[in-house]
């Protein structure tokens, strides 16, 4: 299948070189998963884009012009079950990093073809020789300059890798978020300074406490995720995995990870996630 690309709404997949995203990153993207052509968990991640946009001060495009695009993409594809990426560039300028108050977004939808999901898959994580640089203002958004993601991915010799902060707190893995089961506890690194706070992150939560586990976002030191009975990452195409081994520490069943795993799997199969208008 080839990607169906709408770009403010027309199928087209060539955009002006004076687009910002592309001279600066200067935008935000969000990679869904549709299954029967109705994106799963759509207001969390519409509701990542409106945070994005307030925190970058990028003119929000209205919900339902998202939703008219998505339709007429579902519409162009062959493809019921398939990846949507959006993406929203402040728009196009000249030279500079300054930009007119009115300048107008452009808008980017991308529906493509969905791999076979990655469920069962042993996950061995490393540490990243490179990590993030705190920054409150871009913390928990999903803006497109991810150059410390791609350079961490570069060195590569497992799966995936564990990035940290100047601290060395424990932050996120390159594309997901990462949890650490201590007994009946569930923690996750504290985003307040840098990462991204993942679409399933907070969904992750709620269903640990529904499980009557304390579930609490957290500092986290390597020596103490060295201690973690389970641990587990997620991101939106992958859903919940259990990770086997952090560099040379085995870890061994996944009990409370299968339950996380099996509510969530639950949850993803209801349909009234969002309807296609």
């Amino acid at each position: 299948m080839n990607p169906v690309v709408l770009i403010n709404g027309v199928e087209q997949d060539k955009i002006s070189v004076f687009n910002r995203n592309m001279q600066y990153g200067d935008g935000l993207f969000e990679t869904c998963v549709a299954r029967d052509n109705q994106i799963l968990f759509w207001p969390r991640h519409y509701s990542r884009l409106e945070i994005g946009c307030v925190k970058l001060n990028i003119n929000k495009i209205d919900e339902g012009v998202w939703l008219s695009d998505i339709k007429k993409a579902f519409e162009l594809s062959s493809k019921k079950n398939c990846i949507v990426k959006l993406i929203l560039s402040r728009g196009d300028s000249l030279r500079g990093y300054g930009y007119r108050d009115d300048i107008e977004p452009v808008r980017v939808v991308i529906v493509s073809e969905m791999n076979q999901p990655l469920f069962n898959k042993e996950f061995s994580l490393e540490y990243a020789k490179s990590g993030f640089h705190s920054n409150p203002q871009l913390a928990g958004i999903k803006h497109c300059n991810r150059l410390e993601q791609i350079i961490a991915r570069s060195s590569l010799s497992s799966n995936e890798a564990i990035m940290l902060d100047e601290k060395e707190n424990i932050i996120s893995v390159t594309q997901g978020n990462i949890y650490f089961i201590f007994g009946n506890k569930l923690l996750t690194p504290k985003l307040d300074s840098c990462g991204v706070v993942g679409s399933r992150r907070s969904l992750i939560l709620e269903l640990a406490m529904s499980l009557k586990m304390e579930a609490l976002e957290s500092k986290i030191s390597i020596n103490q995720a060295q201690k973690a009975d389970e641990v587990f990452i997620s991101n939106s195409v992958i859903g919940i995995q259990p990770v086997h081994s952090i560099e040379n520490h085995k870890l061994g069943q996944n009990p409370l990870t299968e339950k996380i795993q099996k509510a969530f799997l639950s949850k993803t199969k209801e349909i009234s996630s969002w309807t296609c208008p």
